[in-house]
Formats: C-alpha cells, structure tokens, sequence
C-alpha cells in the first residue's frame, strides 16, 4: 500500500473584502459631513442675523451714547472755563475802568495766556462791548468789531442771545482757523462788559473725535439741521455738507427726522457696503452726532467661523473615514461603551458646572449687595454738599468692596469728617469699614465728643474690646489707619494715627501734620493710648485727607510707587483750581501714572475748605427744623 500525500483541505482563508462595511462607512461619513456644513451654514446665518440685531438694538447706541458724552465733556468743560473766566473779579473790574489800568490788564492777559499755555486752549478772546476791541490770548488787540463787518456777526447774535454761554463753530479771519468757540457773557446778561471765551481748532478737535472710534469701518460727523458739517474725525470733511459725503437717500432720511429723538437708518454706501448709522442728538448742543457701521466690519469676525467651518469639515473627512474603518474593523463593542460612559461624564460635568455657576453667582449677589451695604453707611454726596459748599472726594475699592471709608457728623457748629482705612481689601476690609463707622456712631452719639483725640482713643478702646483685641493673643489682629478734624467757626483741629493731615492756604503754601505712629485697635496699640491734636492756623484753607493707597500704588517708567512728596507736589500743582477741577487732575495723574498696572490698593482722599462751614452749618440747622 502506497502512501500518497494529500493536501490539507482545511487551511484557515483570509476574510474577503467587506463591501457593506465600505458602504456604510461612505454613507455615514457623507451625512455626517453634510450635517456638519448645514448646521455650520445655519449657525453663521442665524449668528449674523443676531449680531446685526445686536448692533442696531444696542452697540449702535451704546457707541454712540459713549462718544457724545465724550463730545459733550470736552464742551462742558469749555463752557465751565469760559464761565469762570468771564466772572472773575479782576477782568470785570478792567473793564468796567474802560480797560485803561495798565495793572489790571496785565493781570487779566496773564490768565488769557495761561488758558492759552497751560490748559491747552487753541485761543482765548476777549471782546470788549464798549471799546469793541478784540484781545487774543497774548494780550493784542488783533481787531475792532464793526456792525458793518459780516464776519463780526457772532458778536451781536451772542449778545442779543442773552445767555450766559454759547457755542458755535466759525472760521476766524484773525486767526485763520476754524474754531469751536465758547462765548460768555461777562458781567450782567442784559449789559454785558464783554464776551470772553476759548476756542479749540478743528485740527485738533479732529485728532481727538477720531481717537473716540474704537476699530475699522467706522465714521463720525457732527451736523446741524442742514446737514453742514461742524466736526469730523476725517479733517477734510469739516465744513462740507452730509450730501457731499453721503449717498442721497440716506442723507436725506437722516435730514427729514433730524429732531431730539435717536434714530437708526441702514443703506448701502456708493461702494455698495451695507452700512449702519445711528443719529444721536448732543446735550451740550443743538447738533447730532452721526455715527456709520460698516456691516462688515460688524460680521467680520463671522469670517473666520466660516473658514474654520471648512477646515474643520475637511479634517473631520479624513477623520471619519479612519475613525469608522477602525470601529468596524477592532472597536465596536469598546467605542460603544466608551460614549456611554462619556456621555455620562459629560452629564456629570454639566450638573457640576451648573453647581459651580449658580454657587458663583450667589457669591457675586452677595458681594454686590455688600458693595450696597457699605456704600450705604458712607455720607452721601449730598449731605456733603450741605456741610461743605466746596469739597470732593474720591473713593475707589481695589475690589467691589474695600476697606477704606470716610465719615462725617453735624453737631450744631461743628462739623466731624474723618478718612480711614482699615485692616485688608474686599470682603473682610469693607466688614471693617462697617465695624469701624458703627463705633464712630456710637462714639458721636454718646454726646461724649471732646476733641478729635478723645475720639480716637475711645475709638481704640471700643474696637479693641469688640474684636477681643485687648489681651496679647487672640485669633485676629485689625485695626485702622484714620485722620479726623473737627471744624468750627475760625478753627480747624486735626488728629491722626498713622494719618497725615495736608494744608494749603490762599498764598498756596501747603502745611502737613502727621498723626501719632500708633494705628487704632491692634494689639500693640494701648488701650490707654492718648492721641495729640494739632490746631490748625487761622484763615481759609483746602484741606486734604488720604489713604496710603494713593502713595502706594506702582507706574511710572520704573514701576515705583507714587510717594508722598509726588501727592504733596501734586496738591501744590493744582491749588489755584477749584476742588472738582483738582479732583479731575487728581484722578488723571493717578490713571497716567498706573498706566497698565491693576491697582494695588484701596483709594480715598477727601478734601474741603474750611472756610465754607459756617453757611454750610446754617444750613444743615435749617434743613433739620425743616424736616
């Protein structure tokens, strides 16, 4: 018998090519690709649509209203200069002396000059009603008004007006500019003396309306009822009517319903851009500002969606087919278990986000009622106005809540103010500030006010044993940095801890007290620690209190702090201003001087002049027999 060799018919065959797989993995890649464009398409429709509804609902009017205050401060703020000049002493009586005391005129032309060097202004002007001499800030008489003389009309419309102030836009044959002019009245508005003002040129008003605008696409101009146009951001426009800049139905839309209400209008431009416009009016001014939107600078950022969509179709492709070629051939059963638990996860991660949202928000709730709490328990600006006729004060929290504060009390003729700053920032600082103007009350309404010392050592006393201070160990250490004065008909008396007192009289010499070194309520501090007051020199003067924060807050070139000798330099610079005009500079050194820098601490200073308390006290009387 033979052996024959057979061949093994049992060989394991290789899988054959599954093409309902294939199928099925085209189709589904195809549909998932397809969705994927269609919701990407809905997405930027509806996403433009609502950003253009945004924009006409409230950015239109947002941006505008933000750009007309702007406009309407600058001219407020020329008007207030133009005011003031045209009441001060010195300039009426030069001109009631028919401008012939060579003193006074030196005097006057002095002040011209430094509205000229000083502020900033283009020009300033003085046109004399009897001599019909025009001054310019240099103390030359560049003209003599005539009736006969057109461009001297402004003269006559501004008197015959019978306003304090005015203000218009005009080219100046003298000055051969284009000036934004404010005119007041000095003296009587029935028999003015004079009309005295400022002017800024439109180059310069130019410069600055064009730094308002905050991108790409966007225009402004400022119009009267027919359409001329006073301001620009782009200099050529000026002067040039809205028609000459402005396709025809639009302008005319816009001319047709130029009245005191905001309106929206939306047309395309000669280039065939979709444009918005908002016509806004001025406060300050019987012009609107016109504010144009580029559409597509609005819906720019809509573009990159759109390209991203498209990228991200592209890789999901190529994705899919690799992701699905791998699910059928090795990960069914895993990959379906693994969205499971997922989808489980994900579930997780938004009840836990929703958790985290509402326990954050209850946070910032209670935050920002406890910013209404403390806010509550500061003088309100005006009861502060009923003790002090002059005063300002600046009170900014590094957080929503701070721990400085200031405090005032009315006890017949006298008048308590006093600045603190007490231990840490936000939430444990402001319960400080709450703790510490608690006792303050107290103290002043125990009828046991002596003097600004005796305040301030029972003011140690009393936070010491509320806070369980008065022994050498404990859980907390707080305490408060504070300045107080008590005011009085002819007398000023200050104490302090850890609190410098600032003084500057008539002739603009500045005086500081500094306090005692022991700060109130802290451990090391002695319950039977005695404070000195410091009597202050008679006559007017401005006073100023402050916290460290000013001193200690970082800028500059090199990053340093402030300083004191910087604040003290500060207050002397500024001196000759009243106090709202000091509060202004103050706040814009300070602004400049941090620059990029987050504010490093609580902010509060409070300045007064002392000579104001006596009607301020008057005052306060009568309110309350009145109440």
């Amino acid at each position: 018998m033979s052996n024959v060799f057979k061949p093994e018919t049992n060989l394991k065959a290789k899988p054959a090519f599954d093409s309902g797989v294939t199928k099925v993995m085209i189709l589904a890649s195809v549909l998932i690709v397809f969705s994927i464009v269609l919701i990407g398409t809905f997405v930027y429709f509806f996403t433009e649509n609502e950003v253009v509804k945004k924009l006409k609902s409230r950015d239109l009017e947002t941006i505008a209203e933000s750009i007309s205050s702007k406009v309407d401060a600058r001219i407020d703020k020329e008007i207030e200069t133009s005011l003031v000049f045209a009441n001060d002493p010195t300039l009426l009586k030069w001109l009631q002396e028919g401008e012939n005391n060579a003193t006074l005129e030196a005097m006057v032309h002095q002040k011209t000059n430094y509205l000229h060097q000083k502020l900033g202004y283009s020009t300033t002007f003085i046109a004399s009603t009897k001599s019909r001499h025009y001054w310019d800030e240099n103390g030359k008489i560049i003209d003599t008004i005539s009736e006969q003389d057109p461009d001297d009309s402004w003269f006559f419309d501004s008197i015959a007006l019978k306003k304090a102030s005015s203000v218009n836009f005009d080219y100046n044959n003298e000055l051969k500019d284009t000036f934004a002019f404010v005119n007041a009245l000095a003296g009587p508005v029935d028999a003015p003396l004079a009309i005295v003002g400022v002017g800024i040129n439109l180059h310069e008003l130019s410069n600055n309306f064009a730094s308002y605008k905050d991108g790409k696409g966007i225009n402004l101009w400022l119009i009267d009822s027919k359409g001329s146009i006073y301001l620009s951001d782009v200099y050529e426009h000026n002067g040039k009517n809205i028609r000459d800049v402005m396709i025809d139905s639009a302008s005319s839309d816009v001319l047709k319903q130029f009245d005191t209400t905001m309106r929206i209008f939306e047309y395309d431009s000669k280039s065939g851009e979709r444009m918005d416009l908002i016509s806004y009016p001025l406060r300050s001014t019987d012009l609107h500002l016109l504010v144009e939107v580029e559409r597509n600078e609005t819906v720019s950022f809509l573009r990159t969606i759109k390209w991203n969509t498209v990228l991200a179709v592209a890789v999901s492709m190529v994705s899919i087919v690799f992701f699905f070629y791998y699910i059928s051939c090795k990960l069914a059963n895993p990959y379906k278990r693994a969205i499971l638990l997922n989808q489980e996860l994900e579930k997780q991660v938004m009840e836990r986000t929703k958790e985290l949202y509402e326990r954050n928000q209850e946070i910032l709730d209670s935050i920002n009622y406890a910013k209404l709490l403390q806010e509550s328990v500061l003088p309100k600006e005006q009861q502060l106005k009923v003790l002090f006729n002059e005063h300002f004060v600046i009170w900014r929290p590094r957080d929503v809540v701070g721990g400085d504060f200031y405090w005032s009390k009315q006890f017949g003729e006298r008048t308590l103010v006093a600045v603190g700053d007490c231990t840490g920032h936000g939430v444990p600082g402001a319960f400080m500030t709450l703790l510490a103007v608690s006792a303050l009350n107290r103290i002043a309404d125990s009828g046991e006010i002596e003097d600004p010392a005796s305040i301030l050592s029972q003011l140690n006393r009393l936070l010491k044993e509320t806070l369980g201070q008065d022994g050498h160990e404990g859980v907390t250490d707080d305490g408060l940095d504070i300045g107080i004065c008590a005011i009085e008909p002819n007398s000023v008396i200050f104490a302090g801890a850890s609190c410098t007192l600032h003084r500057v009289d008539e002739d603009g010499v500045l005086q500081s007290w500094k306090g005692n070194r022991r700060s109130v309520g802290y451990r090391k501090t002695p319950s039977d620690y005695e404070y000195t007051n410091h009597m202050m020199p008679e006559g007017e003067a401005r006073y100023y209190m402050t916290t460290d924060g000013f001193f200690d807050q970082n800028g500059g070139e090199r990053d340093y702090s402030f300083g004191k000798k910087r604040f003290a330099d500060m207050i002397v610079r500024y001196g000759n201003l009243s106090l709202m005009e000091q509060k202004e500079s103050f706040l814009h050194e300070l602004e400049t001087y941090m620059g990029a820098e987050r504010q490093r601490d609580d902010i509060t200073v409070l300045s007064f002049r002392a000579a104001d308390q006596i009607a301020a006290g008057a005052a306060v009387e009568s309110t309350e027999e009145g109440i």
